[in-house]
């Protein structure tokens, strides 16, 4: 499978000034690798900046990417040689073109091949790729003009795929247990709240295709889901609506929990916080009321009720860490 990705940034600064920070990538002054918001996945070089110096992406041994220095000319291009048992064969560069006195475009090229075996996770390779390169363009941009004009997002995907990573790497004291009271929960708000909204998304949209799980018949479905006495199912309009209404939940927390939320996207947590809080309390005093003989009532004080006050919850905890200053998913 033949890969050729692009990345690119105009910066309006002269060629030198971002050539410098190719020069420093992985050094003691390297203000271009975005390892705070990457911290399982720093780049780490084994000898100077120099054709043949091997290096690293990542920490953890079962997704760390090795590489070699192949190509190198101080302040203009440096090009990495993937290691031949890795997978993937190829290089990926970095290239830094004049476009006039004050006028630099930074470009990053992925262009290889990926083996068989490499093809299932391609989706998600290529995503993590896509989100670190544009934070490290987001860092060129910081570095030589002092501010980011439109700031990268990641994908829930890319949240979820790299909490996981980080939490791993510090279970295996490859970085620091975290010290910080509160922020531990806002990250996992930020990553398990839009992951469960995801799947209840796709939970809807399979009953609005006429999947009748739980129950199996449109009536034991409907006793399930609607509450006791309920004989249809719902309409599929209906499970539509929920499927992307939860599905724009998950995206506004998520979106929430980047590193430079706006103060509408806290409120709107807030406000998906709200919902599934008064949707949890509201219907458990109903459910005792009516007793314990309707399978919905049972079902409700089981799952429905705690999940949406876990959700709830979550989504507050992340709204609570955005309102701090600090990201939820990614370390700042």
């Amino acid at each position: 499978m033949k890969i050729r990705n692009v990345h690119s940034r105009e910066l309006p600064v002269a060629s030198e000034r971002v050539g410098a920070l190719i020069d420093d990538l992985g050094g003691a002054n390297d203000r271009l690798w975005p390892t705070h918001l990457w911290p399982a996945t720093p780049l780490e070089l084994d000898g100077p900046l120099a054709v043949g110096t091997p290096s690293r992406q990542g920490l953890l041994p079962q997704t760390q990417i090795r590489q070699a220095v192949a190509e190198y000319e101080p302040g203009e291009r440096l090009v990495f040689r993937f290691a031949p048992d890795l997978g993937i064969v190829g290089t990926h560069r970095l290239e830094v073109k004049s476009l006039g006195p004050k006028r630099t475009r930074l470009i990053h090229t992925l262009d290889c091949r990926l083996n068989p075996r490499m093809i299932p996770v391609y989706p998600l390779l290529i995503r993590q790729h896509d989100a670190l390169v544009e934070d490290l363009l987001d860092r060129a941009e910081l570095a030589t003009t002092g501010a980011i004009a439109d700031p990268a997002r990641w994908p829930v995907s890319v949240r979820i795929a790299n909490a996981v990573e980080e939490r791993v790497a510090r279970r295996l004291g490859k970085l620091p247990r975290r010290s910080r009271p509160g922020r531990g929960l806002g990250r996992a708000g930020g990553v398990g709240v839009p992951a469960v909204l995801v799947a209840l998304a796709a939970l809807h949209a399979a009953w609005a295709l006429g999947w009748r799980w739980p129950g199996g018949s449109d009536r034991a479905f409907a006793e399930r889901v609607l509450g006791s006495g309920a004989t249809e199912a719902p309409p599929s309009a209906a499970s539509w609506a929920v499927a992307v209404g939860l599905l724009g939940a998950a995206v506004i927390v998520g979106r929430t929990a980047d590193e430079r939320p706006s103060r509408a996207l806290r409120l709107a947590t807030w406000a998906v916080s709200g919902v599934f809080l008064a949707r949890g309390a509201l219907f458990i005093p109903v459910d005792l009321v009516r007793g314990f003989d309707g399978i919905y009532e049972r079902l409700d004080l089981a799952i429905y009720s705690p999940l949406c006050l876990a959700l709830g919850g979550g989504a507050a905890m992340v709204a609570r860490n955005a309102a701090r200053g600090g990201p939820s998913t990614a370390s700042g």
